[in-house]
């Protein structure tokens, strides 16, 4: 089965490369070049008006500190799973402009794999998932339909709703997360846990249901669903303000 894996340069991505790797030695990785955080604000500003736009961007500013204090903790959790997040010295890279470039459908048409996983990219556009037959999968950080969006473990807890702060494995077709549901897992939080750590424990339980959706689809036997009780919502950058009320009043760090 000839796998691509479509992602931004990040640390969830290399987790998920690695893991991959030993199933698909031969997989291509493809990265996309980040927005400008000057064109990530004026879309904010679009979505969101200004005012929660630059209460996003303070508490953006907020999370480097949260990393430093983090990076123990992250380091421990992803060692237990036997994971790494460092990119492999001996791993092929193929770097494009844009997901939903011209370059990309072409790239896409002409390599013809029969699986592409995507990691943090921006939305596809139809014309790349049309690009060729391949079959599109995506780890989503949150339990769809009801968290789709962006950090969908921390809004379950703002929502006092553990049981649905979790990860995703599915389709991905041209909404936001709204594909069909291959496999879900709900995660532990303790104490230790906050805002950082929880995608990295989405990733670790998402990762080997990711690698069991590929197996299940080399061998034909992919099942999905597209059935769901939950209300359908997408969620956002928390603001400071919003993230200090959770913390001191829901207790939600």
């Amino acid at each position: 089965m000839k796998l691509v894996v479509m992602a931004k340069d990040c640390e969830s991505t290399w987790m998920m490369v690695n893991a991959l790797r030993f199933d698909y030695p031969h997989m291509q990785v493809v990265l996309e070049k980040p927005l400008s955080r000057w064109y990530i604000f004026r879309r904010r500003m679009v979505k969101v008006g200004i005012w929660t736009a630059l209460w996003q961007i303070v508490f953006m500013l907020y999370l480097p500190v949260l990393r430093r204090l983090n990076q123990s903790r992250t380091k421990d959790l992803i060692d237990s799973a036997g994971l790494s997040m460092l990119q492999p010295e001996d791993l092929a890279v193929k770097r494009i402009e844009s997901v939903n470039s011209d370059e990309c459908i072409a790239w896409l048409a002409t390599e013809s794999p029969d699986v592409v996983v995507l990691n943090g990219t921006r939305i596809v556009s139809l014309a790349v998932l049309k690009a060729c037959s391949a079959v599109f999968l995506n780890t989503h950080c949150g339990i769809t339909p009801a968290y789709r969006g962006v950090h969908g473990a921390y809004w379950a807890l703002y929502k006092r709703e553990p049981q649905n702060a979790g990860v995703t494995v599915h389709i991905v077709d041209k909404g936001i997360d709204t594909g069909d549901i291959i496999y879900q897992k709900t995660i532990e939080i303790n104490n230790h846990d906050n805002f950082l750590t929880y995608p990295v424990k989405q990733y670790i339980a998402g990762i080997p249901l990711m690698r069991q959706a590929l197996a299940d689809l080399a061998a034909g036997c992919l099942c999905t669903n597209s059935v769901s009780n939950l209300p359908s919502a997408i969620w956002q950058q928390p603001t400071c303000w919003q993230y200090l009320v959770a913390r001191l009043l829901r207790g939600v760090r």
